[in-house]
Parts: C-alpha cells; sequence; structure tokens
C-alpha cells in the first residue's frame, strides 16, 4: 500500500526506496527496544494493544496528512510500532504450549500471519479496482483498530512468562534474533576494548585462508538480502510506471503470497527429499534467472503483458526464497557449535536486516537515473555472487562430498 501510496502523492522511486531504506532502518532498533520492554514488563497482552493502536493511528494519520514529508515520518513511526508485539507473540506461543509443540505452534502462527497477509491483499485488490486509494487507508485502520479489542478481551496473561532470552534458538523469530544479535554487537564488538585485538586476529585468519563456513554463509545471506532488496523495493514503481495497475500490483503480490504460502507447508519434506542444504545454491540461481527475467522484461513488456509475466515470475521469486530459507536455515542450526548460539543466529539476522537497509537505500537513485533494466541487471549480479558464496560456505562445511548426510541434517 505505501509505495501506491508514494506514487499516487507525486513520488517516484527516489522517495519510495528513501522511505522503505527508513521503514527498514526502524525495525532495527525497535526490535531491540520492544524485545527489552517485553523482558522489563513480563506482560504480553499490553504488546498487542501497543502495536494495534500505533498500527491504527499510524494509518488514521497517513490518511489525514496526504503529503510525502509527513508520510515519511509515519512510515518511520510504522516501523517503530509494527514490530511491538513480536517478540511477545513468540514468547506467549511457548508459555500457551507444550515443549514438543512449539514447532507446529510457531507453524500456525506462521500460517495464521500469512492468512492475515492473503485477506488483506485481496481486500485492497478489490478495493482499488472499484474505491480511491487513499481511502483504503481507512481500512487499514479499521482493521487494526478491530485488532486492539480483539488483543484486549482475548489475550490472557501467561502463568509463567519467560524470557525473550529462552527465543534464542528459535529459527523462526526475526525481530529477536535481531535484538540478541544487535546488542552483542554494540556491547561486545563496537564497546569492548578488545574490538581492536579481535578484528586484527580475525584480518589475520582472513589472509591466511582460514575464514570458517559459518563467516562465508552469513556473507551469502547478506549479499542475498542485498539483492532482494534491489528488486523488492522499486519493483511497484516499476509495475506501475510500466502500465500496471494498482489493482494489478495487489494481485501480483496476492499471488506471490498464497503460492509461498502453500509451498512453506510441505518445504521441509521437499528440502529433505531434495538434497537437503544443498537445495540453497540451486535457488540462489532460480532468483539469479528471474532478475534477468525481469532486466530484460523493464525493456521490452509493457502493460497486460508485464502484469502476466510479472503475476508468474514473482511468484517464482517468492518459490526460491521459501527453498533458500528452508536451505540455509538448516545448515546455520547444524553448524552452530558451542556457547553464544543466541548470538550466532542474531548476528545472522541483524546482518540481513543491514543487507536489506543497503540494498534499498542504493536502489532508488539507480532505477531513477539508469532506468529498472540496470537496477534488475545490478539484483541479478549481487545474487549470482551470493550463489558463488554459498558454494564455497557449503564445501568449506563438508556439504559438497556429502550430500546423503546434508539431506538428514
Amino acid at each position: 500500500m505505501v509505495p501506491l501510496y508514494i506514487l499516487f502523492l507525486g513520488g517516484n522511486v527516489v522517495q519510495v526506496a528513501l522511505f522503505t531504506t527508513l521503514y527498514n532502518a526502524v525495525l532495527i532498533p525497535s526490535s531491540i527496544f520492544w524485545g527489552r520492554m517485553t523482558d522489563r514488563l513480563a506482560r504480553r497482552r499490553i504488546f498487542f494493544v501497543i502495536a494495534s493502536a500505533g498500527m491504527a493511528a499510524v494509518f488514521s494519520a497517513m490518511f489525514l496528512l496526504p503529503n510525502l514529508n509527513d508520510l515519511a515520518v509515519l512510515y518511520g513511526a510504522l516501523g517503530f510500532v509494527v514490530s511491538a508485539n513480536s517478540v511477545a507473540a513468540n514468547l506467549l506461543v511457548m508459555e500457551t504450549s507444550e515443549k514438543k509443540n512449539w514447532m507446529s505452534s510457531y507453524s500456525n502462527l506462521s500460517l495464521v500471519s500469512s492468512l492475515g497477509s492473503i485477506i488483506g491483499l485481496a481486500v485492497g485488490f478489490v478495493w482499488s479496482s472499484a474505491l480511491p486509494l487513499e481511502a483504503f487507508l481507512v481500512f487499514c485502520a479499521a482493521a487494526t483498530g478491530a485488532s486492539v479489542v480483539l488483543s484486549y478481551s482475548l489475550i490472557s496473561e501467561p502463568a509463567l512468562p519467560l524470557e525473550a532470552a529462552h527465543l534464542s534458538f528459535n529459527p523462526a523469530d526475526y525481530p529477536t534474533r535481531i535484538y540478541h544479535g544487535m546488542t552483542f554487537f554494540v556491547h561486545h564488538l563496537v564497546v569492548s576494548r578488545g574490538m581492536a585485538k579481535d578484528a586484527l586476529r580475525l584480518a589475520r585468519a582472513t589472509r591466511a585462508g582460514a575464514i570458517t563456513g559459518r563467516v562465508l554463509l552469513f556473507f551469502s545471506m547478506f549479499l542475498f538480502t542485498t539483492s532482494s532488496a534491489f528488486v523488492n523495493t522499486p519493483f511497484t514503481p516499476f509495475l506501475v510506471n510500466s502500465g500496471v495497475t494498482d489493482s494489478e500490483v495487489f494481485a501480483i503480490s496476492l499471488i506471490n503470497v498464497i503460492i509461498q504460502t502453500a509451498v512453506y507447508r510441505w518445504m521441509g519434506a521437499f528440502v529433505k527429499r531434495f538434497g537437503g542444504v544443498r537445495v540453497g545454491p540451486y535457488a540462489v540461481l532460480l532468483r539469479t534467472f528471474t532478475y534477468m527475467v525481469f532486466a530484460v522484461a523493464a525493456l521490452a513488456f509493457h502493460g497486460v503483458a508485464l502484469f502476466l509475466l510479472a503475476s508468474f515470475f514473482y511468484a517464482l521469486i517468492g518459490v526460491a526464497y521459501a527453498l533458500w530459507n528452508s536451505s540455509t536455515s538448516v545448515t546455520l542450526l547444524s553448524n552452530l557449535g558451542q556457547g553464544r548460539q543466541g548470538n550466532v543466529l542474531g548476528g545472522y539476522a541483524a546482518l540481513g536486516a543491514l543487507g536489506t537497509v543497503t540494498g534499498s537505500l542504493f536502489t532508488g537513485y539507480i532505477s531513477y537515473y539508469q532506468g529498472y533494466s540496470t537496477t534488475f541487471t545490478v539484483a541479478a549480479a549481487i545474487m549470482l555472487f551470493s550463489f558463488f558464496v554459498l558454494e564455497a560456505a557449503l564445501k568449506t562445511m563438508g556439504y559438497a562430498n556429502r550430500q546423503t548426510s546434508a539431506a538428514g541434517s
């Protein structure tokens, strides 16, 4: 909705990229803040109320203040409140289900979230087909306003509250991993007296060729998220500037979410059957191919033809992401080692967030001054580089010669 609204208010791809960068940048400190507040208050319902009420207020303000300067501030505010209940939601799942059922409970939570996205996009598709786009913000405000009432009336406080630290090992909890990783980064790597010695030791190890597979995996993930931001951030302006209607933009995202949600339901069995962690590089190559398709499409397709092509290949991008995410998660969790596992997972998520911010920051200017075809070509080149780094990581970890055991990891 927001990229479309930016364009509606007279903005261009540069504003879309800058606003998106601000939103993603705010997510990182806000995740740290809300994680600490969740531990400090040891309550759950209040964070659901804060998130829903904050989002309702922001959406209402976006509708009442239709100008780009106010929208930039409000989009940053949305990034702050949107993650207020993320840590509390994951803790609540652990506090209200047996440990043996945690993974299925997290899966159900993810499924419900995806269903919410599908409903929202479906409403957006119908709404933008017949009603003014800006009025859709009223629906968003009303939906999150209803969530305030539901949160207050339906959520009960747990008898034995946990701390956010218990989520360090949960691969599904992205905000909490950012919280732990960025906290570790700030307090240890930045403030620590031994920072210079640690950096020197790492540099010497790098020159000696002693880069671990885990470091390569981290770098590959950073490149992957940077490349993804190069495509996802300017994608809506690209479509609109190429004659795709607002309702068709909603339809493309709707198709992507539906297919990605369906794929995730059987992704674990698929990854295990067809090569385990070795599926990851193939997924990266698939993303590279789709980016090059869009680079060509930016020069040759327009209107309905682009809508049909984008519907298929953007959904394919979602499938590739599901494959990559499942594969690399298995790889990382299988090679955590002993000690500071939570910080490793946190650093991994934080680096991914940094890649998203980095990609969003530059893609607008490249798209505006060099064209969307150049942007997507650069994204494909970065993604291809990510493939080679991921291959090196898996080889270093020993997966290249033991695919059978990797499949069972």
